[in-house]
């Protein structure tokens, strides 16, 4: 384990925070950049350096994915499309805004994702050592985002986020089928990028002009 565990968690912690709190129309593709270097050094240790393959593999496809489909849908006939930035619920600018409510559930991820890295076992990983407190601060921070999720751009990152942290809990668990698991889980994240990609583009595509 040539990686010092603080710099794990650290690493994790920022790329949690990141995703939680990023907002636009790259927020996704952001959200799963961020989320795969910070939790390949866990995944790393844990596993080997070969299984961060599965995270980057998933960034990647997830960057392809958004911009593909935000590429595809802006060459269709123009729609009324749906702007993934439109809040489902309440003003979109206020004092207490989504980012602070995203804030405030992040802090109060820490202490929960600290309890799971040290009560609950995953396969051979060891407790004691809290190895896996980045994977679920990351897993954490997705369902707070999924919780107080006010746009579909919101729900996007939370599915991401949660995926790609299923994904490097299930390389820690092991097992035969860890690759192939992973994998399966880690698709969310192409799929989250490639529905927000989708919607920017329909919605952003402008009506073609009405002839004279």
């Amino acid at each position: 384990m040539g990686i010092a565990e603080p710099l794990t968690s650290t690493a994790g912690v920022l790329a949690a925070v990141i995703a939680v709190l990023v907002d636009g129309r790259n927020a996704v593709t952001i959200a799963v950049l961020a989320v795969a270097a910070g939790l390949a050094p866990t995944v790393a240790v844990v596993a080997g350096a070969p299984a961060a393959l599965v995270l980057a593999g998933a960034a990647l496809a997830g960057v392809v994915a958004g911009h593909s489909g935000r590429a595809l849908a802006r060459r269709l006939p123009w729609v009324a499309g749906l702007d993934p930035l439109i809040p489902a619920f309440s003003a979109s600018r206020r004092l207490f805004g989504p980012r602070s409510v995203r804030a405030w559930g992040a802090a109060l991820s820490v202490p929960a994702a600290s309890w799971v890295s040290f009560n609950v076992p995953i396969g051979a990983v060891t407790t004691v050592k809290g190895v896996l407190f980045p994977v679920a601060y990351v897993w954490a921070c997705g369902a707070v985002r999924l919780v107080v999720a006010r746009t579909v751009e919101d729900i996007a990152v939370g599915v991401a986020m949660t995926g790609m942290g299923a994904a490097a809990a299930w390389i820690a668990r092991g097992g035969p089928d860890v690759y192939s698991g992973a994998a399966v889980v880690a698709v969310l994240a192409p799929a989250a990028a490639l529905t927000a990609g989708w919607l920017w583009g329909r919605h952003g595509r402008r009506p073609a002009p009405e002839p004279q």
